[in-house]
C-alpha cells in the first residue's frame, strides 16, 4: 500500500472512532455503517440506506479542518437516525431530520442539503447558534411581535397571541429572542499532544474572568495522522472573541517576559520556566479580582433591586449551560496533577504579572479591553 493509501486507511480508522464516540456522547444506538471515501467535491457526504453505506469526500478531509469533517459526519448520521430509528428513507431534511440533527449536536450551518453544505463552511468557522429550528421559531415570533404594533386592533391582538403560543410551545422567552442566537464556539489548536500547566492556567483564568466556558479537548489532524490538544471557548459571540484575543495575548506575553528574564534562572530548566509562567498568571489574576469585586459592590448582601438586576445574568448563564450541554452532553471534569515550583522564579513572576495590561487587538489604540463580569 502506498503512502496515500495508508493515510486514507488511517482516515477511515479515525472516522470509525469518531462515529462510535458520537454515538456514545449523545446516547444514540446505531449500527456502524460501511464507511467509505468518495471523490466528489460537490457532495461532501452521503448516507445510502440500501447498502448501509456512509461516505465522506476525500477533498473535504484533505482541505477542511477536522471540525468541519465531524459536522458533515454528524449530518449523514442524522440521515441514518431518520432511516434506521424512524424507518423513513423519504424524510429529506424535514422535521425528523431537524430533530435528529439537534439530538447529535449538529451546528446549524450543516443542517442543509448535502449539496449545499459547502455554503456553511464559512459560517462554521465563527461558531453557530443552538438550533436551526429555534432560529426559525424566533424569527416568526419577531415578525408576529412587529404585527402587534398594527393599527388594526384585531390583527395586532391575534399576532401577539400567536407569538405567545409559539414561545410557550417551544419553551422560549422574550428575553431570549436576541440572546440565544449570540452563542458561539471557537476552537484554538495548540498543535501539541499535551497541555502544559501554564496553558491550563490560562484556561482557568479565562473561564473565571471572561464570562466564557473553556473546554480542553483533542482533535485529529488528517495530514499527520496525529491527535493534538485543543482549547474550545464557548459563550456569547462577543465574549468568545475577547477571550480568544486574551488567550493569544497571554501566550505571547508569557513567552516575551520569560525570554527577557530567563538568564537569571539558568540551570533550573523546565521547572523555572513553568513556575515563571504560573507566577505571571497569578499576578495578572490579582489585578482582575479587585476590579470585579468593585464592580459587584464588594461583599455586602444584594438589595432586592440588585437581585432583580442580576436575573438577566442568571438567565444568560443558564443559556450558556444549555449550549455547553448541547455540544458536550457527557462532559467530565478531571483533576490535574500538582506542579513542582521554583520558588524564586514564581515569586518574581507574580510581581511582574501585576503589571500586565490586556489591551485591544489594535495595538495603536492604547485602550484597555473591558473585562466582562
Amino acid at each position: 500500500m502506498n503512502i496515500a493509501g495508508r493515510l486514507e486507511a488511517a482516515w477511515l480508522a479515525q472516522l470509525t472512532r469518531e462515529y462510535n464516540d458520537i454515538c456514545y456522547q449523545y446516547g444514540v444506538r446505531l449500527q456502524p455503517p460501511v464507511l467509505t471515501l468518495s471523490d466528489s467535491r460537490r457532495r461532501l457526504g452521503q448516507w445510502s440506506p440500501a447498502d448501509r453505506g456512509l461516505s465522506l469526500s476525500r477533498h473535504l478531509i484533505a482541505e477542511q479542518p477536522w471540525t468541519v469533517t465531524l459536522q458533515v459526519l454528524k449530518h449523514e448520521m442524522a440521515h441514518q437516525v431518520v432511516s434506521e430509528l424512524h424507518g423513513r428513507d423519504d424524510a429529506g431534511h424535514g422535521p425528523l431530520f431537524v430533530a435528529a440533527c439537534a439530538r447529535l449536536g449538529l451546528d446549524a450551518p450543516f443542517r442543509r442539503a448535502s449539496a449545499d453544505l459547502a455554503e456553511g463552511l464559512g459560517e462554521a468557522a465563527a461558531g453557530s447558534p443552538l438550533t436551526e429550528q429555534g432560529r426559525r421559531v424566533l424569527e416568526r415570533v419577531r415578525k408576529l411581535m412587529a404585527l402587534g404594533g398594527s393599527d388594526n386592533e384585531h390583527e395586532a391582538a391575534l399576532a401577539v397571541r400567536r407569538a405567545g403560543e409559539l414561545l410557550a410551545r417551544h419553551h422560549l422567552d422574550l428575553d431570549g429572542l436576541a440572546e440565544d442566537e449570540g452563542m458561539a464556539h471557537r476552537t484554538i489548536a495548540t498543535g501539541q499532544q499535551t497541555l502544559p500547566a501554564y496553558r491550563k492556567g490560562i484556561c482557568a483564568l479565562l473561564e473565571a474572568h471572561f464570562a466564557v466556558r473553556v473546554i480542553c479537548a483533542s482533535l485529529y489532524d488528517p495530514h499527520t495522522d496525529r491527535t493534538t490538544r485543543t482549547i474550545e471557548l464557548l459563550g456569547r459571540s462577543e465574549r468568545v472573541a475577547v477571550a480568544e484575543h486574551g488567550y493569544h495575548f497571554l501566550e505571547d506575553r508569557l513567552q516575551t517576559l520569560w525570554t527577557r528574564n530567563r538568564d537569571r534562572f539558568r540551570g533550573h530548566g523546565h521547572t523555572a520556566r513553568t513556575s515563571y509562567f504560573l507566577g505571571l498568571l497569578a499576578g495578572f489574576r490579582e489585578t482582575l479580582e479587585p476590579r470585579e469585586r468593585t464592580a459587584r459592590g464588594g461583599a455586602r448582601a444584594a438589595t432586592p433591586a440588585e437581585a432583580n438586576a442580576d436575573l438577566p445574568a442568571l438567565r444568560e448563564q443558564q443559556r450558556l449551560d444549555r449550549f455547553v450541554a448541547f455540544r458536550y452532553p457527557r462532559l467530565r471534569r478531571l483533576r490535574g496533577r500538582g506542579t513542582t515550583l521554583h520558588r524564586d522564579a514564581y515569586r518574581e513572576a507574580v510581581v511582574a504579572g501585576r503589571e500586565i495590561t490586556l489591551r485591544q487587538p489594535m495595538a495603536d489604540s492604547g485602550e484597555k479591553i473591558r473585562l466582562l463580569p
